[in-house]
């Protein structure tokens, strides 16, 4: 907004103020979000935390029965047992708000655990090891989930502190400046036209008593 190219005149004046108003509780209402996403944010980054050690403690855990099923059963029966398992599961996407965004929210329901293969050439190990690694992709949406959401509230803030910062210095200001310019311009107005009004009272009264005095002589 340029000062030249805003007529100093009341009406102005009324609209500019009205739209300071609002710029000024936009900007409230702008930082009151801001401050709910970062507390957002910071929730689900200590919880990102959580998730990926428990993740990475699954993963060591799986691959840790995977060496040791691979070691009683060999590579070759544990490679024909994975090739015939076949498991149902489902996954869901929904959304919840935060702030304003939209999140998704990623549901994964297993179906019922079941042998997959005979017990003739096979241990225990197996079933464990199709367990720990039905565990580990759980946890894997888990952590999946909450990146997307860490993300989306990330961007969010971003272009939530930029509309902070343009409001704070440079529409409030402008608007705050263009405002002070015009008062000024209305004011200097109203006193040039008191001068001239009492300028032109005093010769009105001078012209007056003249006549009066031109009267009086006659």
């Amino acid at each position: 907004m340029s000062k030249s190219n805003i007529a100093p005149t009341k009406s102005n004046q009324i609209n500019l103020k009205r739209e300071l108003a609002m710029a000024t509780e936009g900007f409230s209402l702008l930082e009151q979000k801001r401050e709910i996403l970062v507390m957002e944010l910071m929730r689900l980054l200590d919880r990102v935390k959580e998730v990926q050690q428990e993740l990475n403690e699954r993963s060591r855990q799986a691959s840790a029965t995977l060496r040791l099923a691979l070691c009683r059963n060999g590579y070759q029966r544990m490679k024909s047992i994975a090739d015939g398992i076949h498991y149902e599961h489902e996954i869901s996407v929904d959304t919840r708000v935060a702030a304003g965004v939209r999140i998704p929210t990623i549901s994964v329901k297993q179906g019922e655990f079941k042998p997959q293969f005979g017990f003739v050439g096979t241990d225990s190990l197996a079933d464990k090891t199709m367990v720990d690694f039905l565990k580990l992709t759980e946890t894997a949406n888990h952590l999946a989930e909450l990146e997307t959401s860490v993300w989306l509230l990330a961007r969010e803030l971003k272009k939530t502190q930029r509309r902070v910062n343009a409001l704070e210095h440079i529409f409030i200001p402008n608007y705050k400046d263009t405002l002070h310019f015009i008062e000024e311009q209305l004011e200097s107005r109203e006193l040039d036209s008191f001068f001239t009004m009492k300028m032109v009272k005093k010769r009105l009264e001078a012209a007056n008593d003249a006549d009066i005095a031109r009267k009086e002589g006659d």
